[in-house]
């Protein structure tokens, strides 16, 4: 028996990771819907081969991607989900345990943990950063705070209580290296369009001290120290994308300061 819950994604080339999560979830929620900016491979038809409905959008940043592929779904409970997020098997029986009996009116939400796993087994990338994060929710008690090329893709709730589930949900965020610095260029550039339009001015100081600091941050307190090369690898990326983000960012505003800019 199908459940009163929309999923959502939104994707772009996800033809890799994005079978295992669809194969969790289909069969037990009533509805797929997948937002997709422009997949070249094999994402579009893997989606509606599970039963999605696929809507194409030009990218225009997470929050307002995840923001419209919210207002497609027909039903009032959604669960946000990623291409690289996979649903633990505790985690679906908790929901489908929570949903056999109505949902009180109180209920904004549900959060459950988020948990980094390795691509594959014997993979040399480890990360034990956890998070609990609002994922299933009521569209009429939660929302996101919606703004052009936003990276904040996590709806927040405005009346009633979150609720924690037992169970994961899996993040398989790395796929190769090649594969993160990409990922991270689109972020930066995101993260920079943003911090031009809210105003917010790059000083010297702050660009050249956010390099060392975020990769002290990344290899010694997110422990990738403990990773090897490999660790190093990610360290080194994860703090330049930070870096990019106010670099490009200065970029920007010193061309439109020059009239140059668009």
């Amino acid at each position: 028996m199908k459940l009163p819950i929309s999923v959502y994604y939104i994707t772009l080339n996800e033809e890799q990771r994005l079978p295992e999560s669809l194969e969790r979830v289909r069969g037990w929620v009533d509805e797929i819907v997948v937002v997709d900016s422009g997949s070249t491979d094999r994402t579009k038809e893997i989606a509606e081969a599970a039963g999605a409905l696929v809507v194409h959008r030009d990218w225009e940043g997470f929050a307002l991607q995840k923001s419209f592929a919210e207002s497609l779904c027909r039903n009032e409970w959604v669960l946000n989900l990623d291409a690289d997020e996979v649903l633990s098997h505790k985690l679906v029986e908790s929901i489908k345990a929570r949903f056999s009996t109505p949902v009180p009116s109180d209920i904004a939400g549900f959060s459950f943990r988020w948990v980094i796993r390795p691509p594959m087994p014997g993979h040399p990338f480890r990360h034990d950063k956890t998070h609990v994060l609002l994922r299933l929710y009521n569209k009429k008690r939660a929302s996101f705070v919606s703004e052009r090329h936003s990276i904040h893709d996590r709806p927040e709730p405005h009346t009633g209580r979150v609720e924690k589930l037992k169970g994961d949900v899996y993040h398989m965020t790395l796929i190769s290296l090649e594969q993160l610095e990409k990922k991270y260029c689109k972020m930066s550039s995101d993260q920079a369009l943003h911090l031009v339009a809210r105003g917010r001015r790059i000083s010297s100081v702050r660009l050249f001290s956010e390099f060392p600091l975020k990769f002290l941050r990344y290899y010694f307190l997110h422990r990738q120290v403990l990773n090897g090369w490999f660790g190093l690898s990610v360290a080194i990326t994860a703090a330049n994308r930070n870096f990019m983000r106010l670099a490009k960012a200065k970029e920007m505003q010193m061309l439109r300061d020059l009239g140059t800019g668009e």
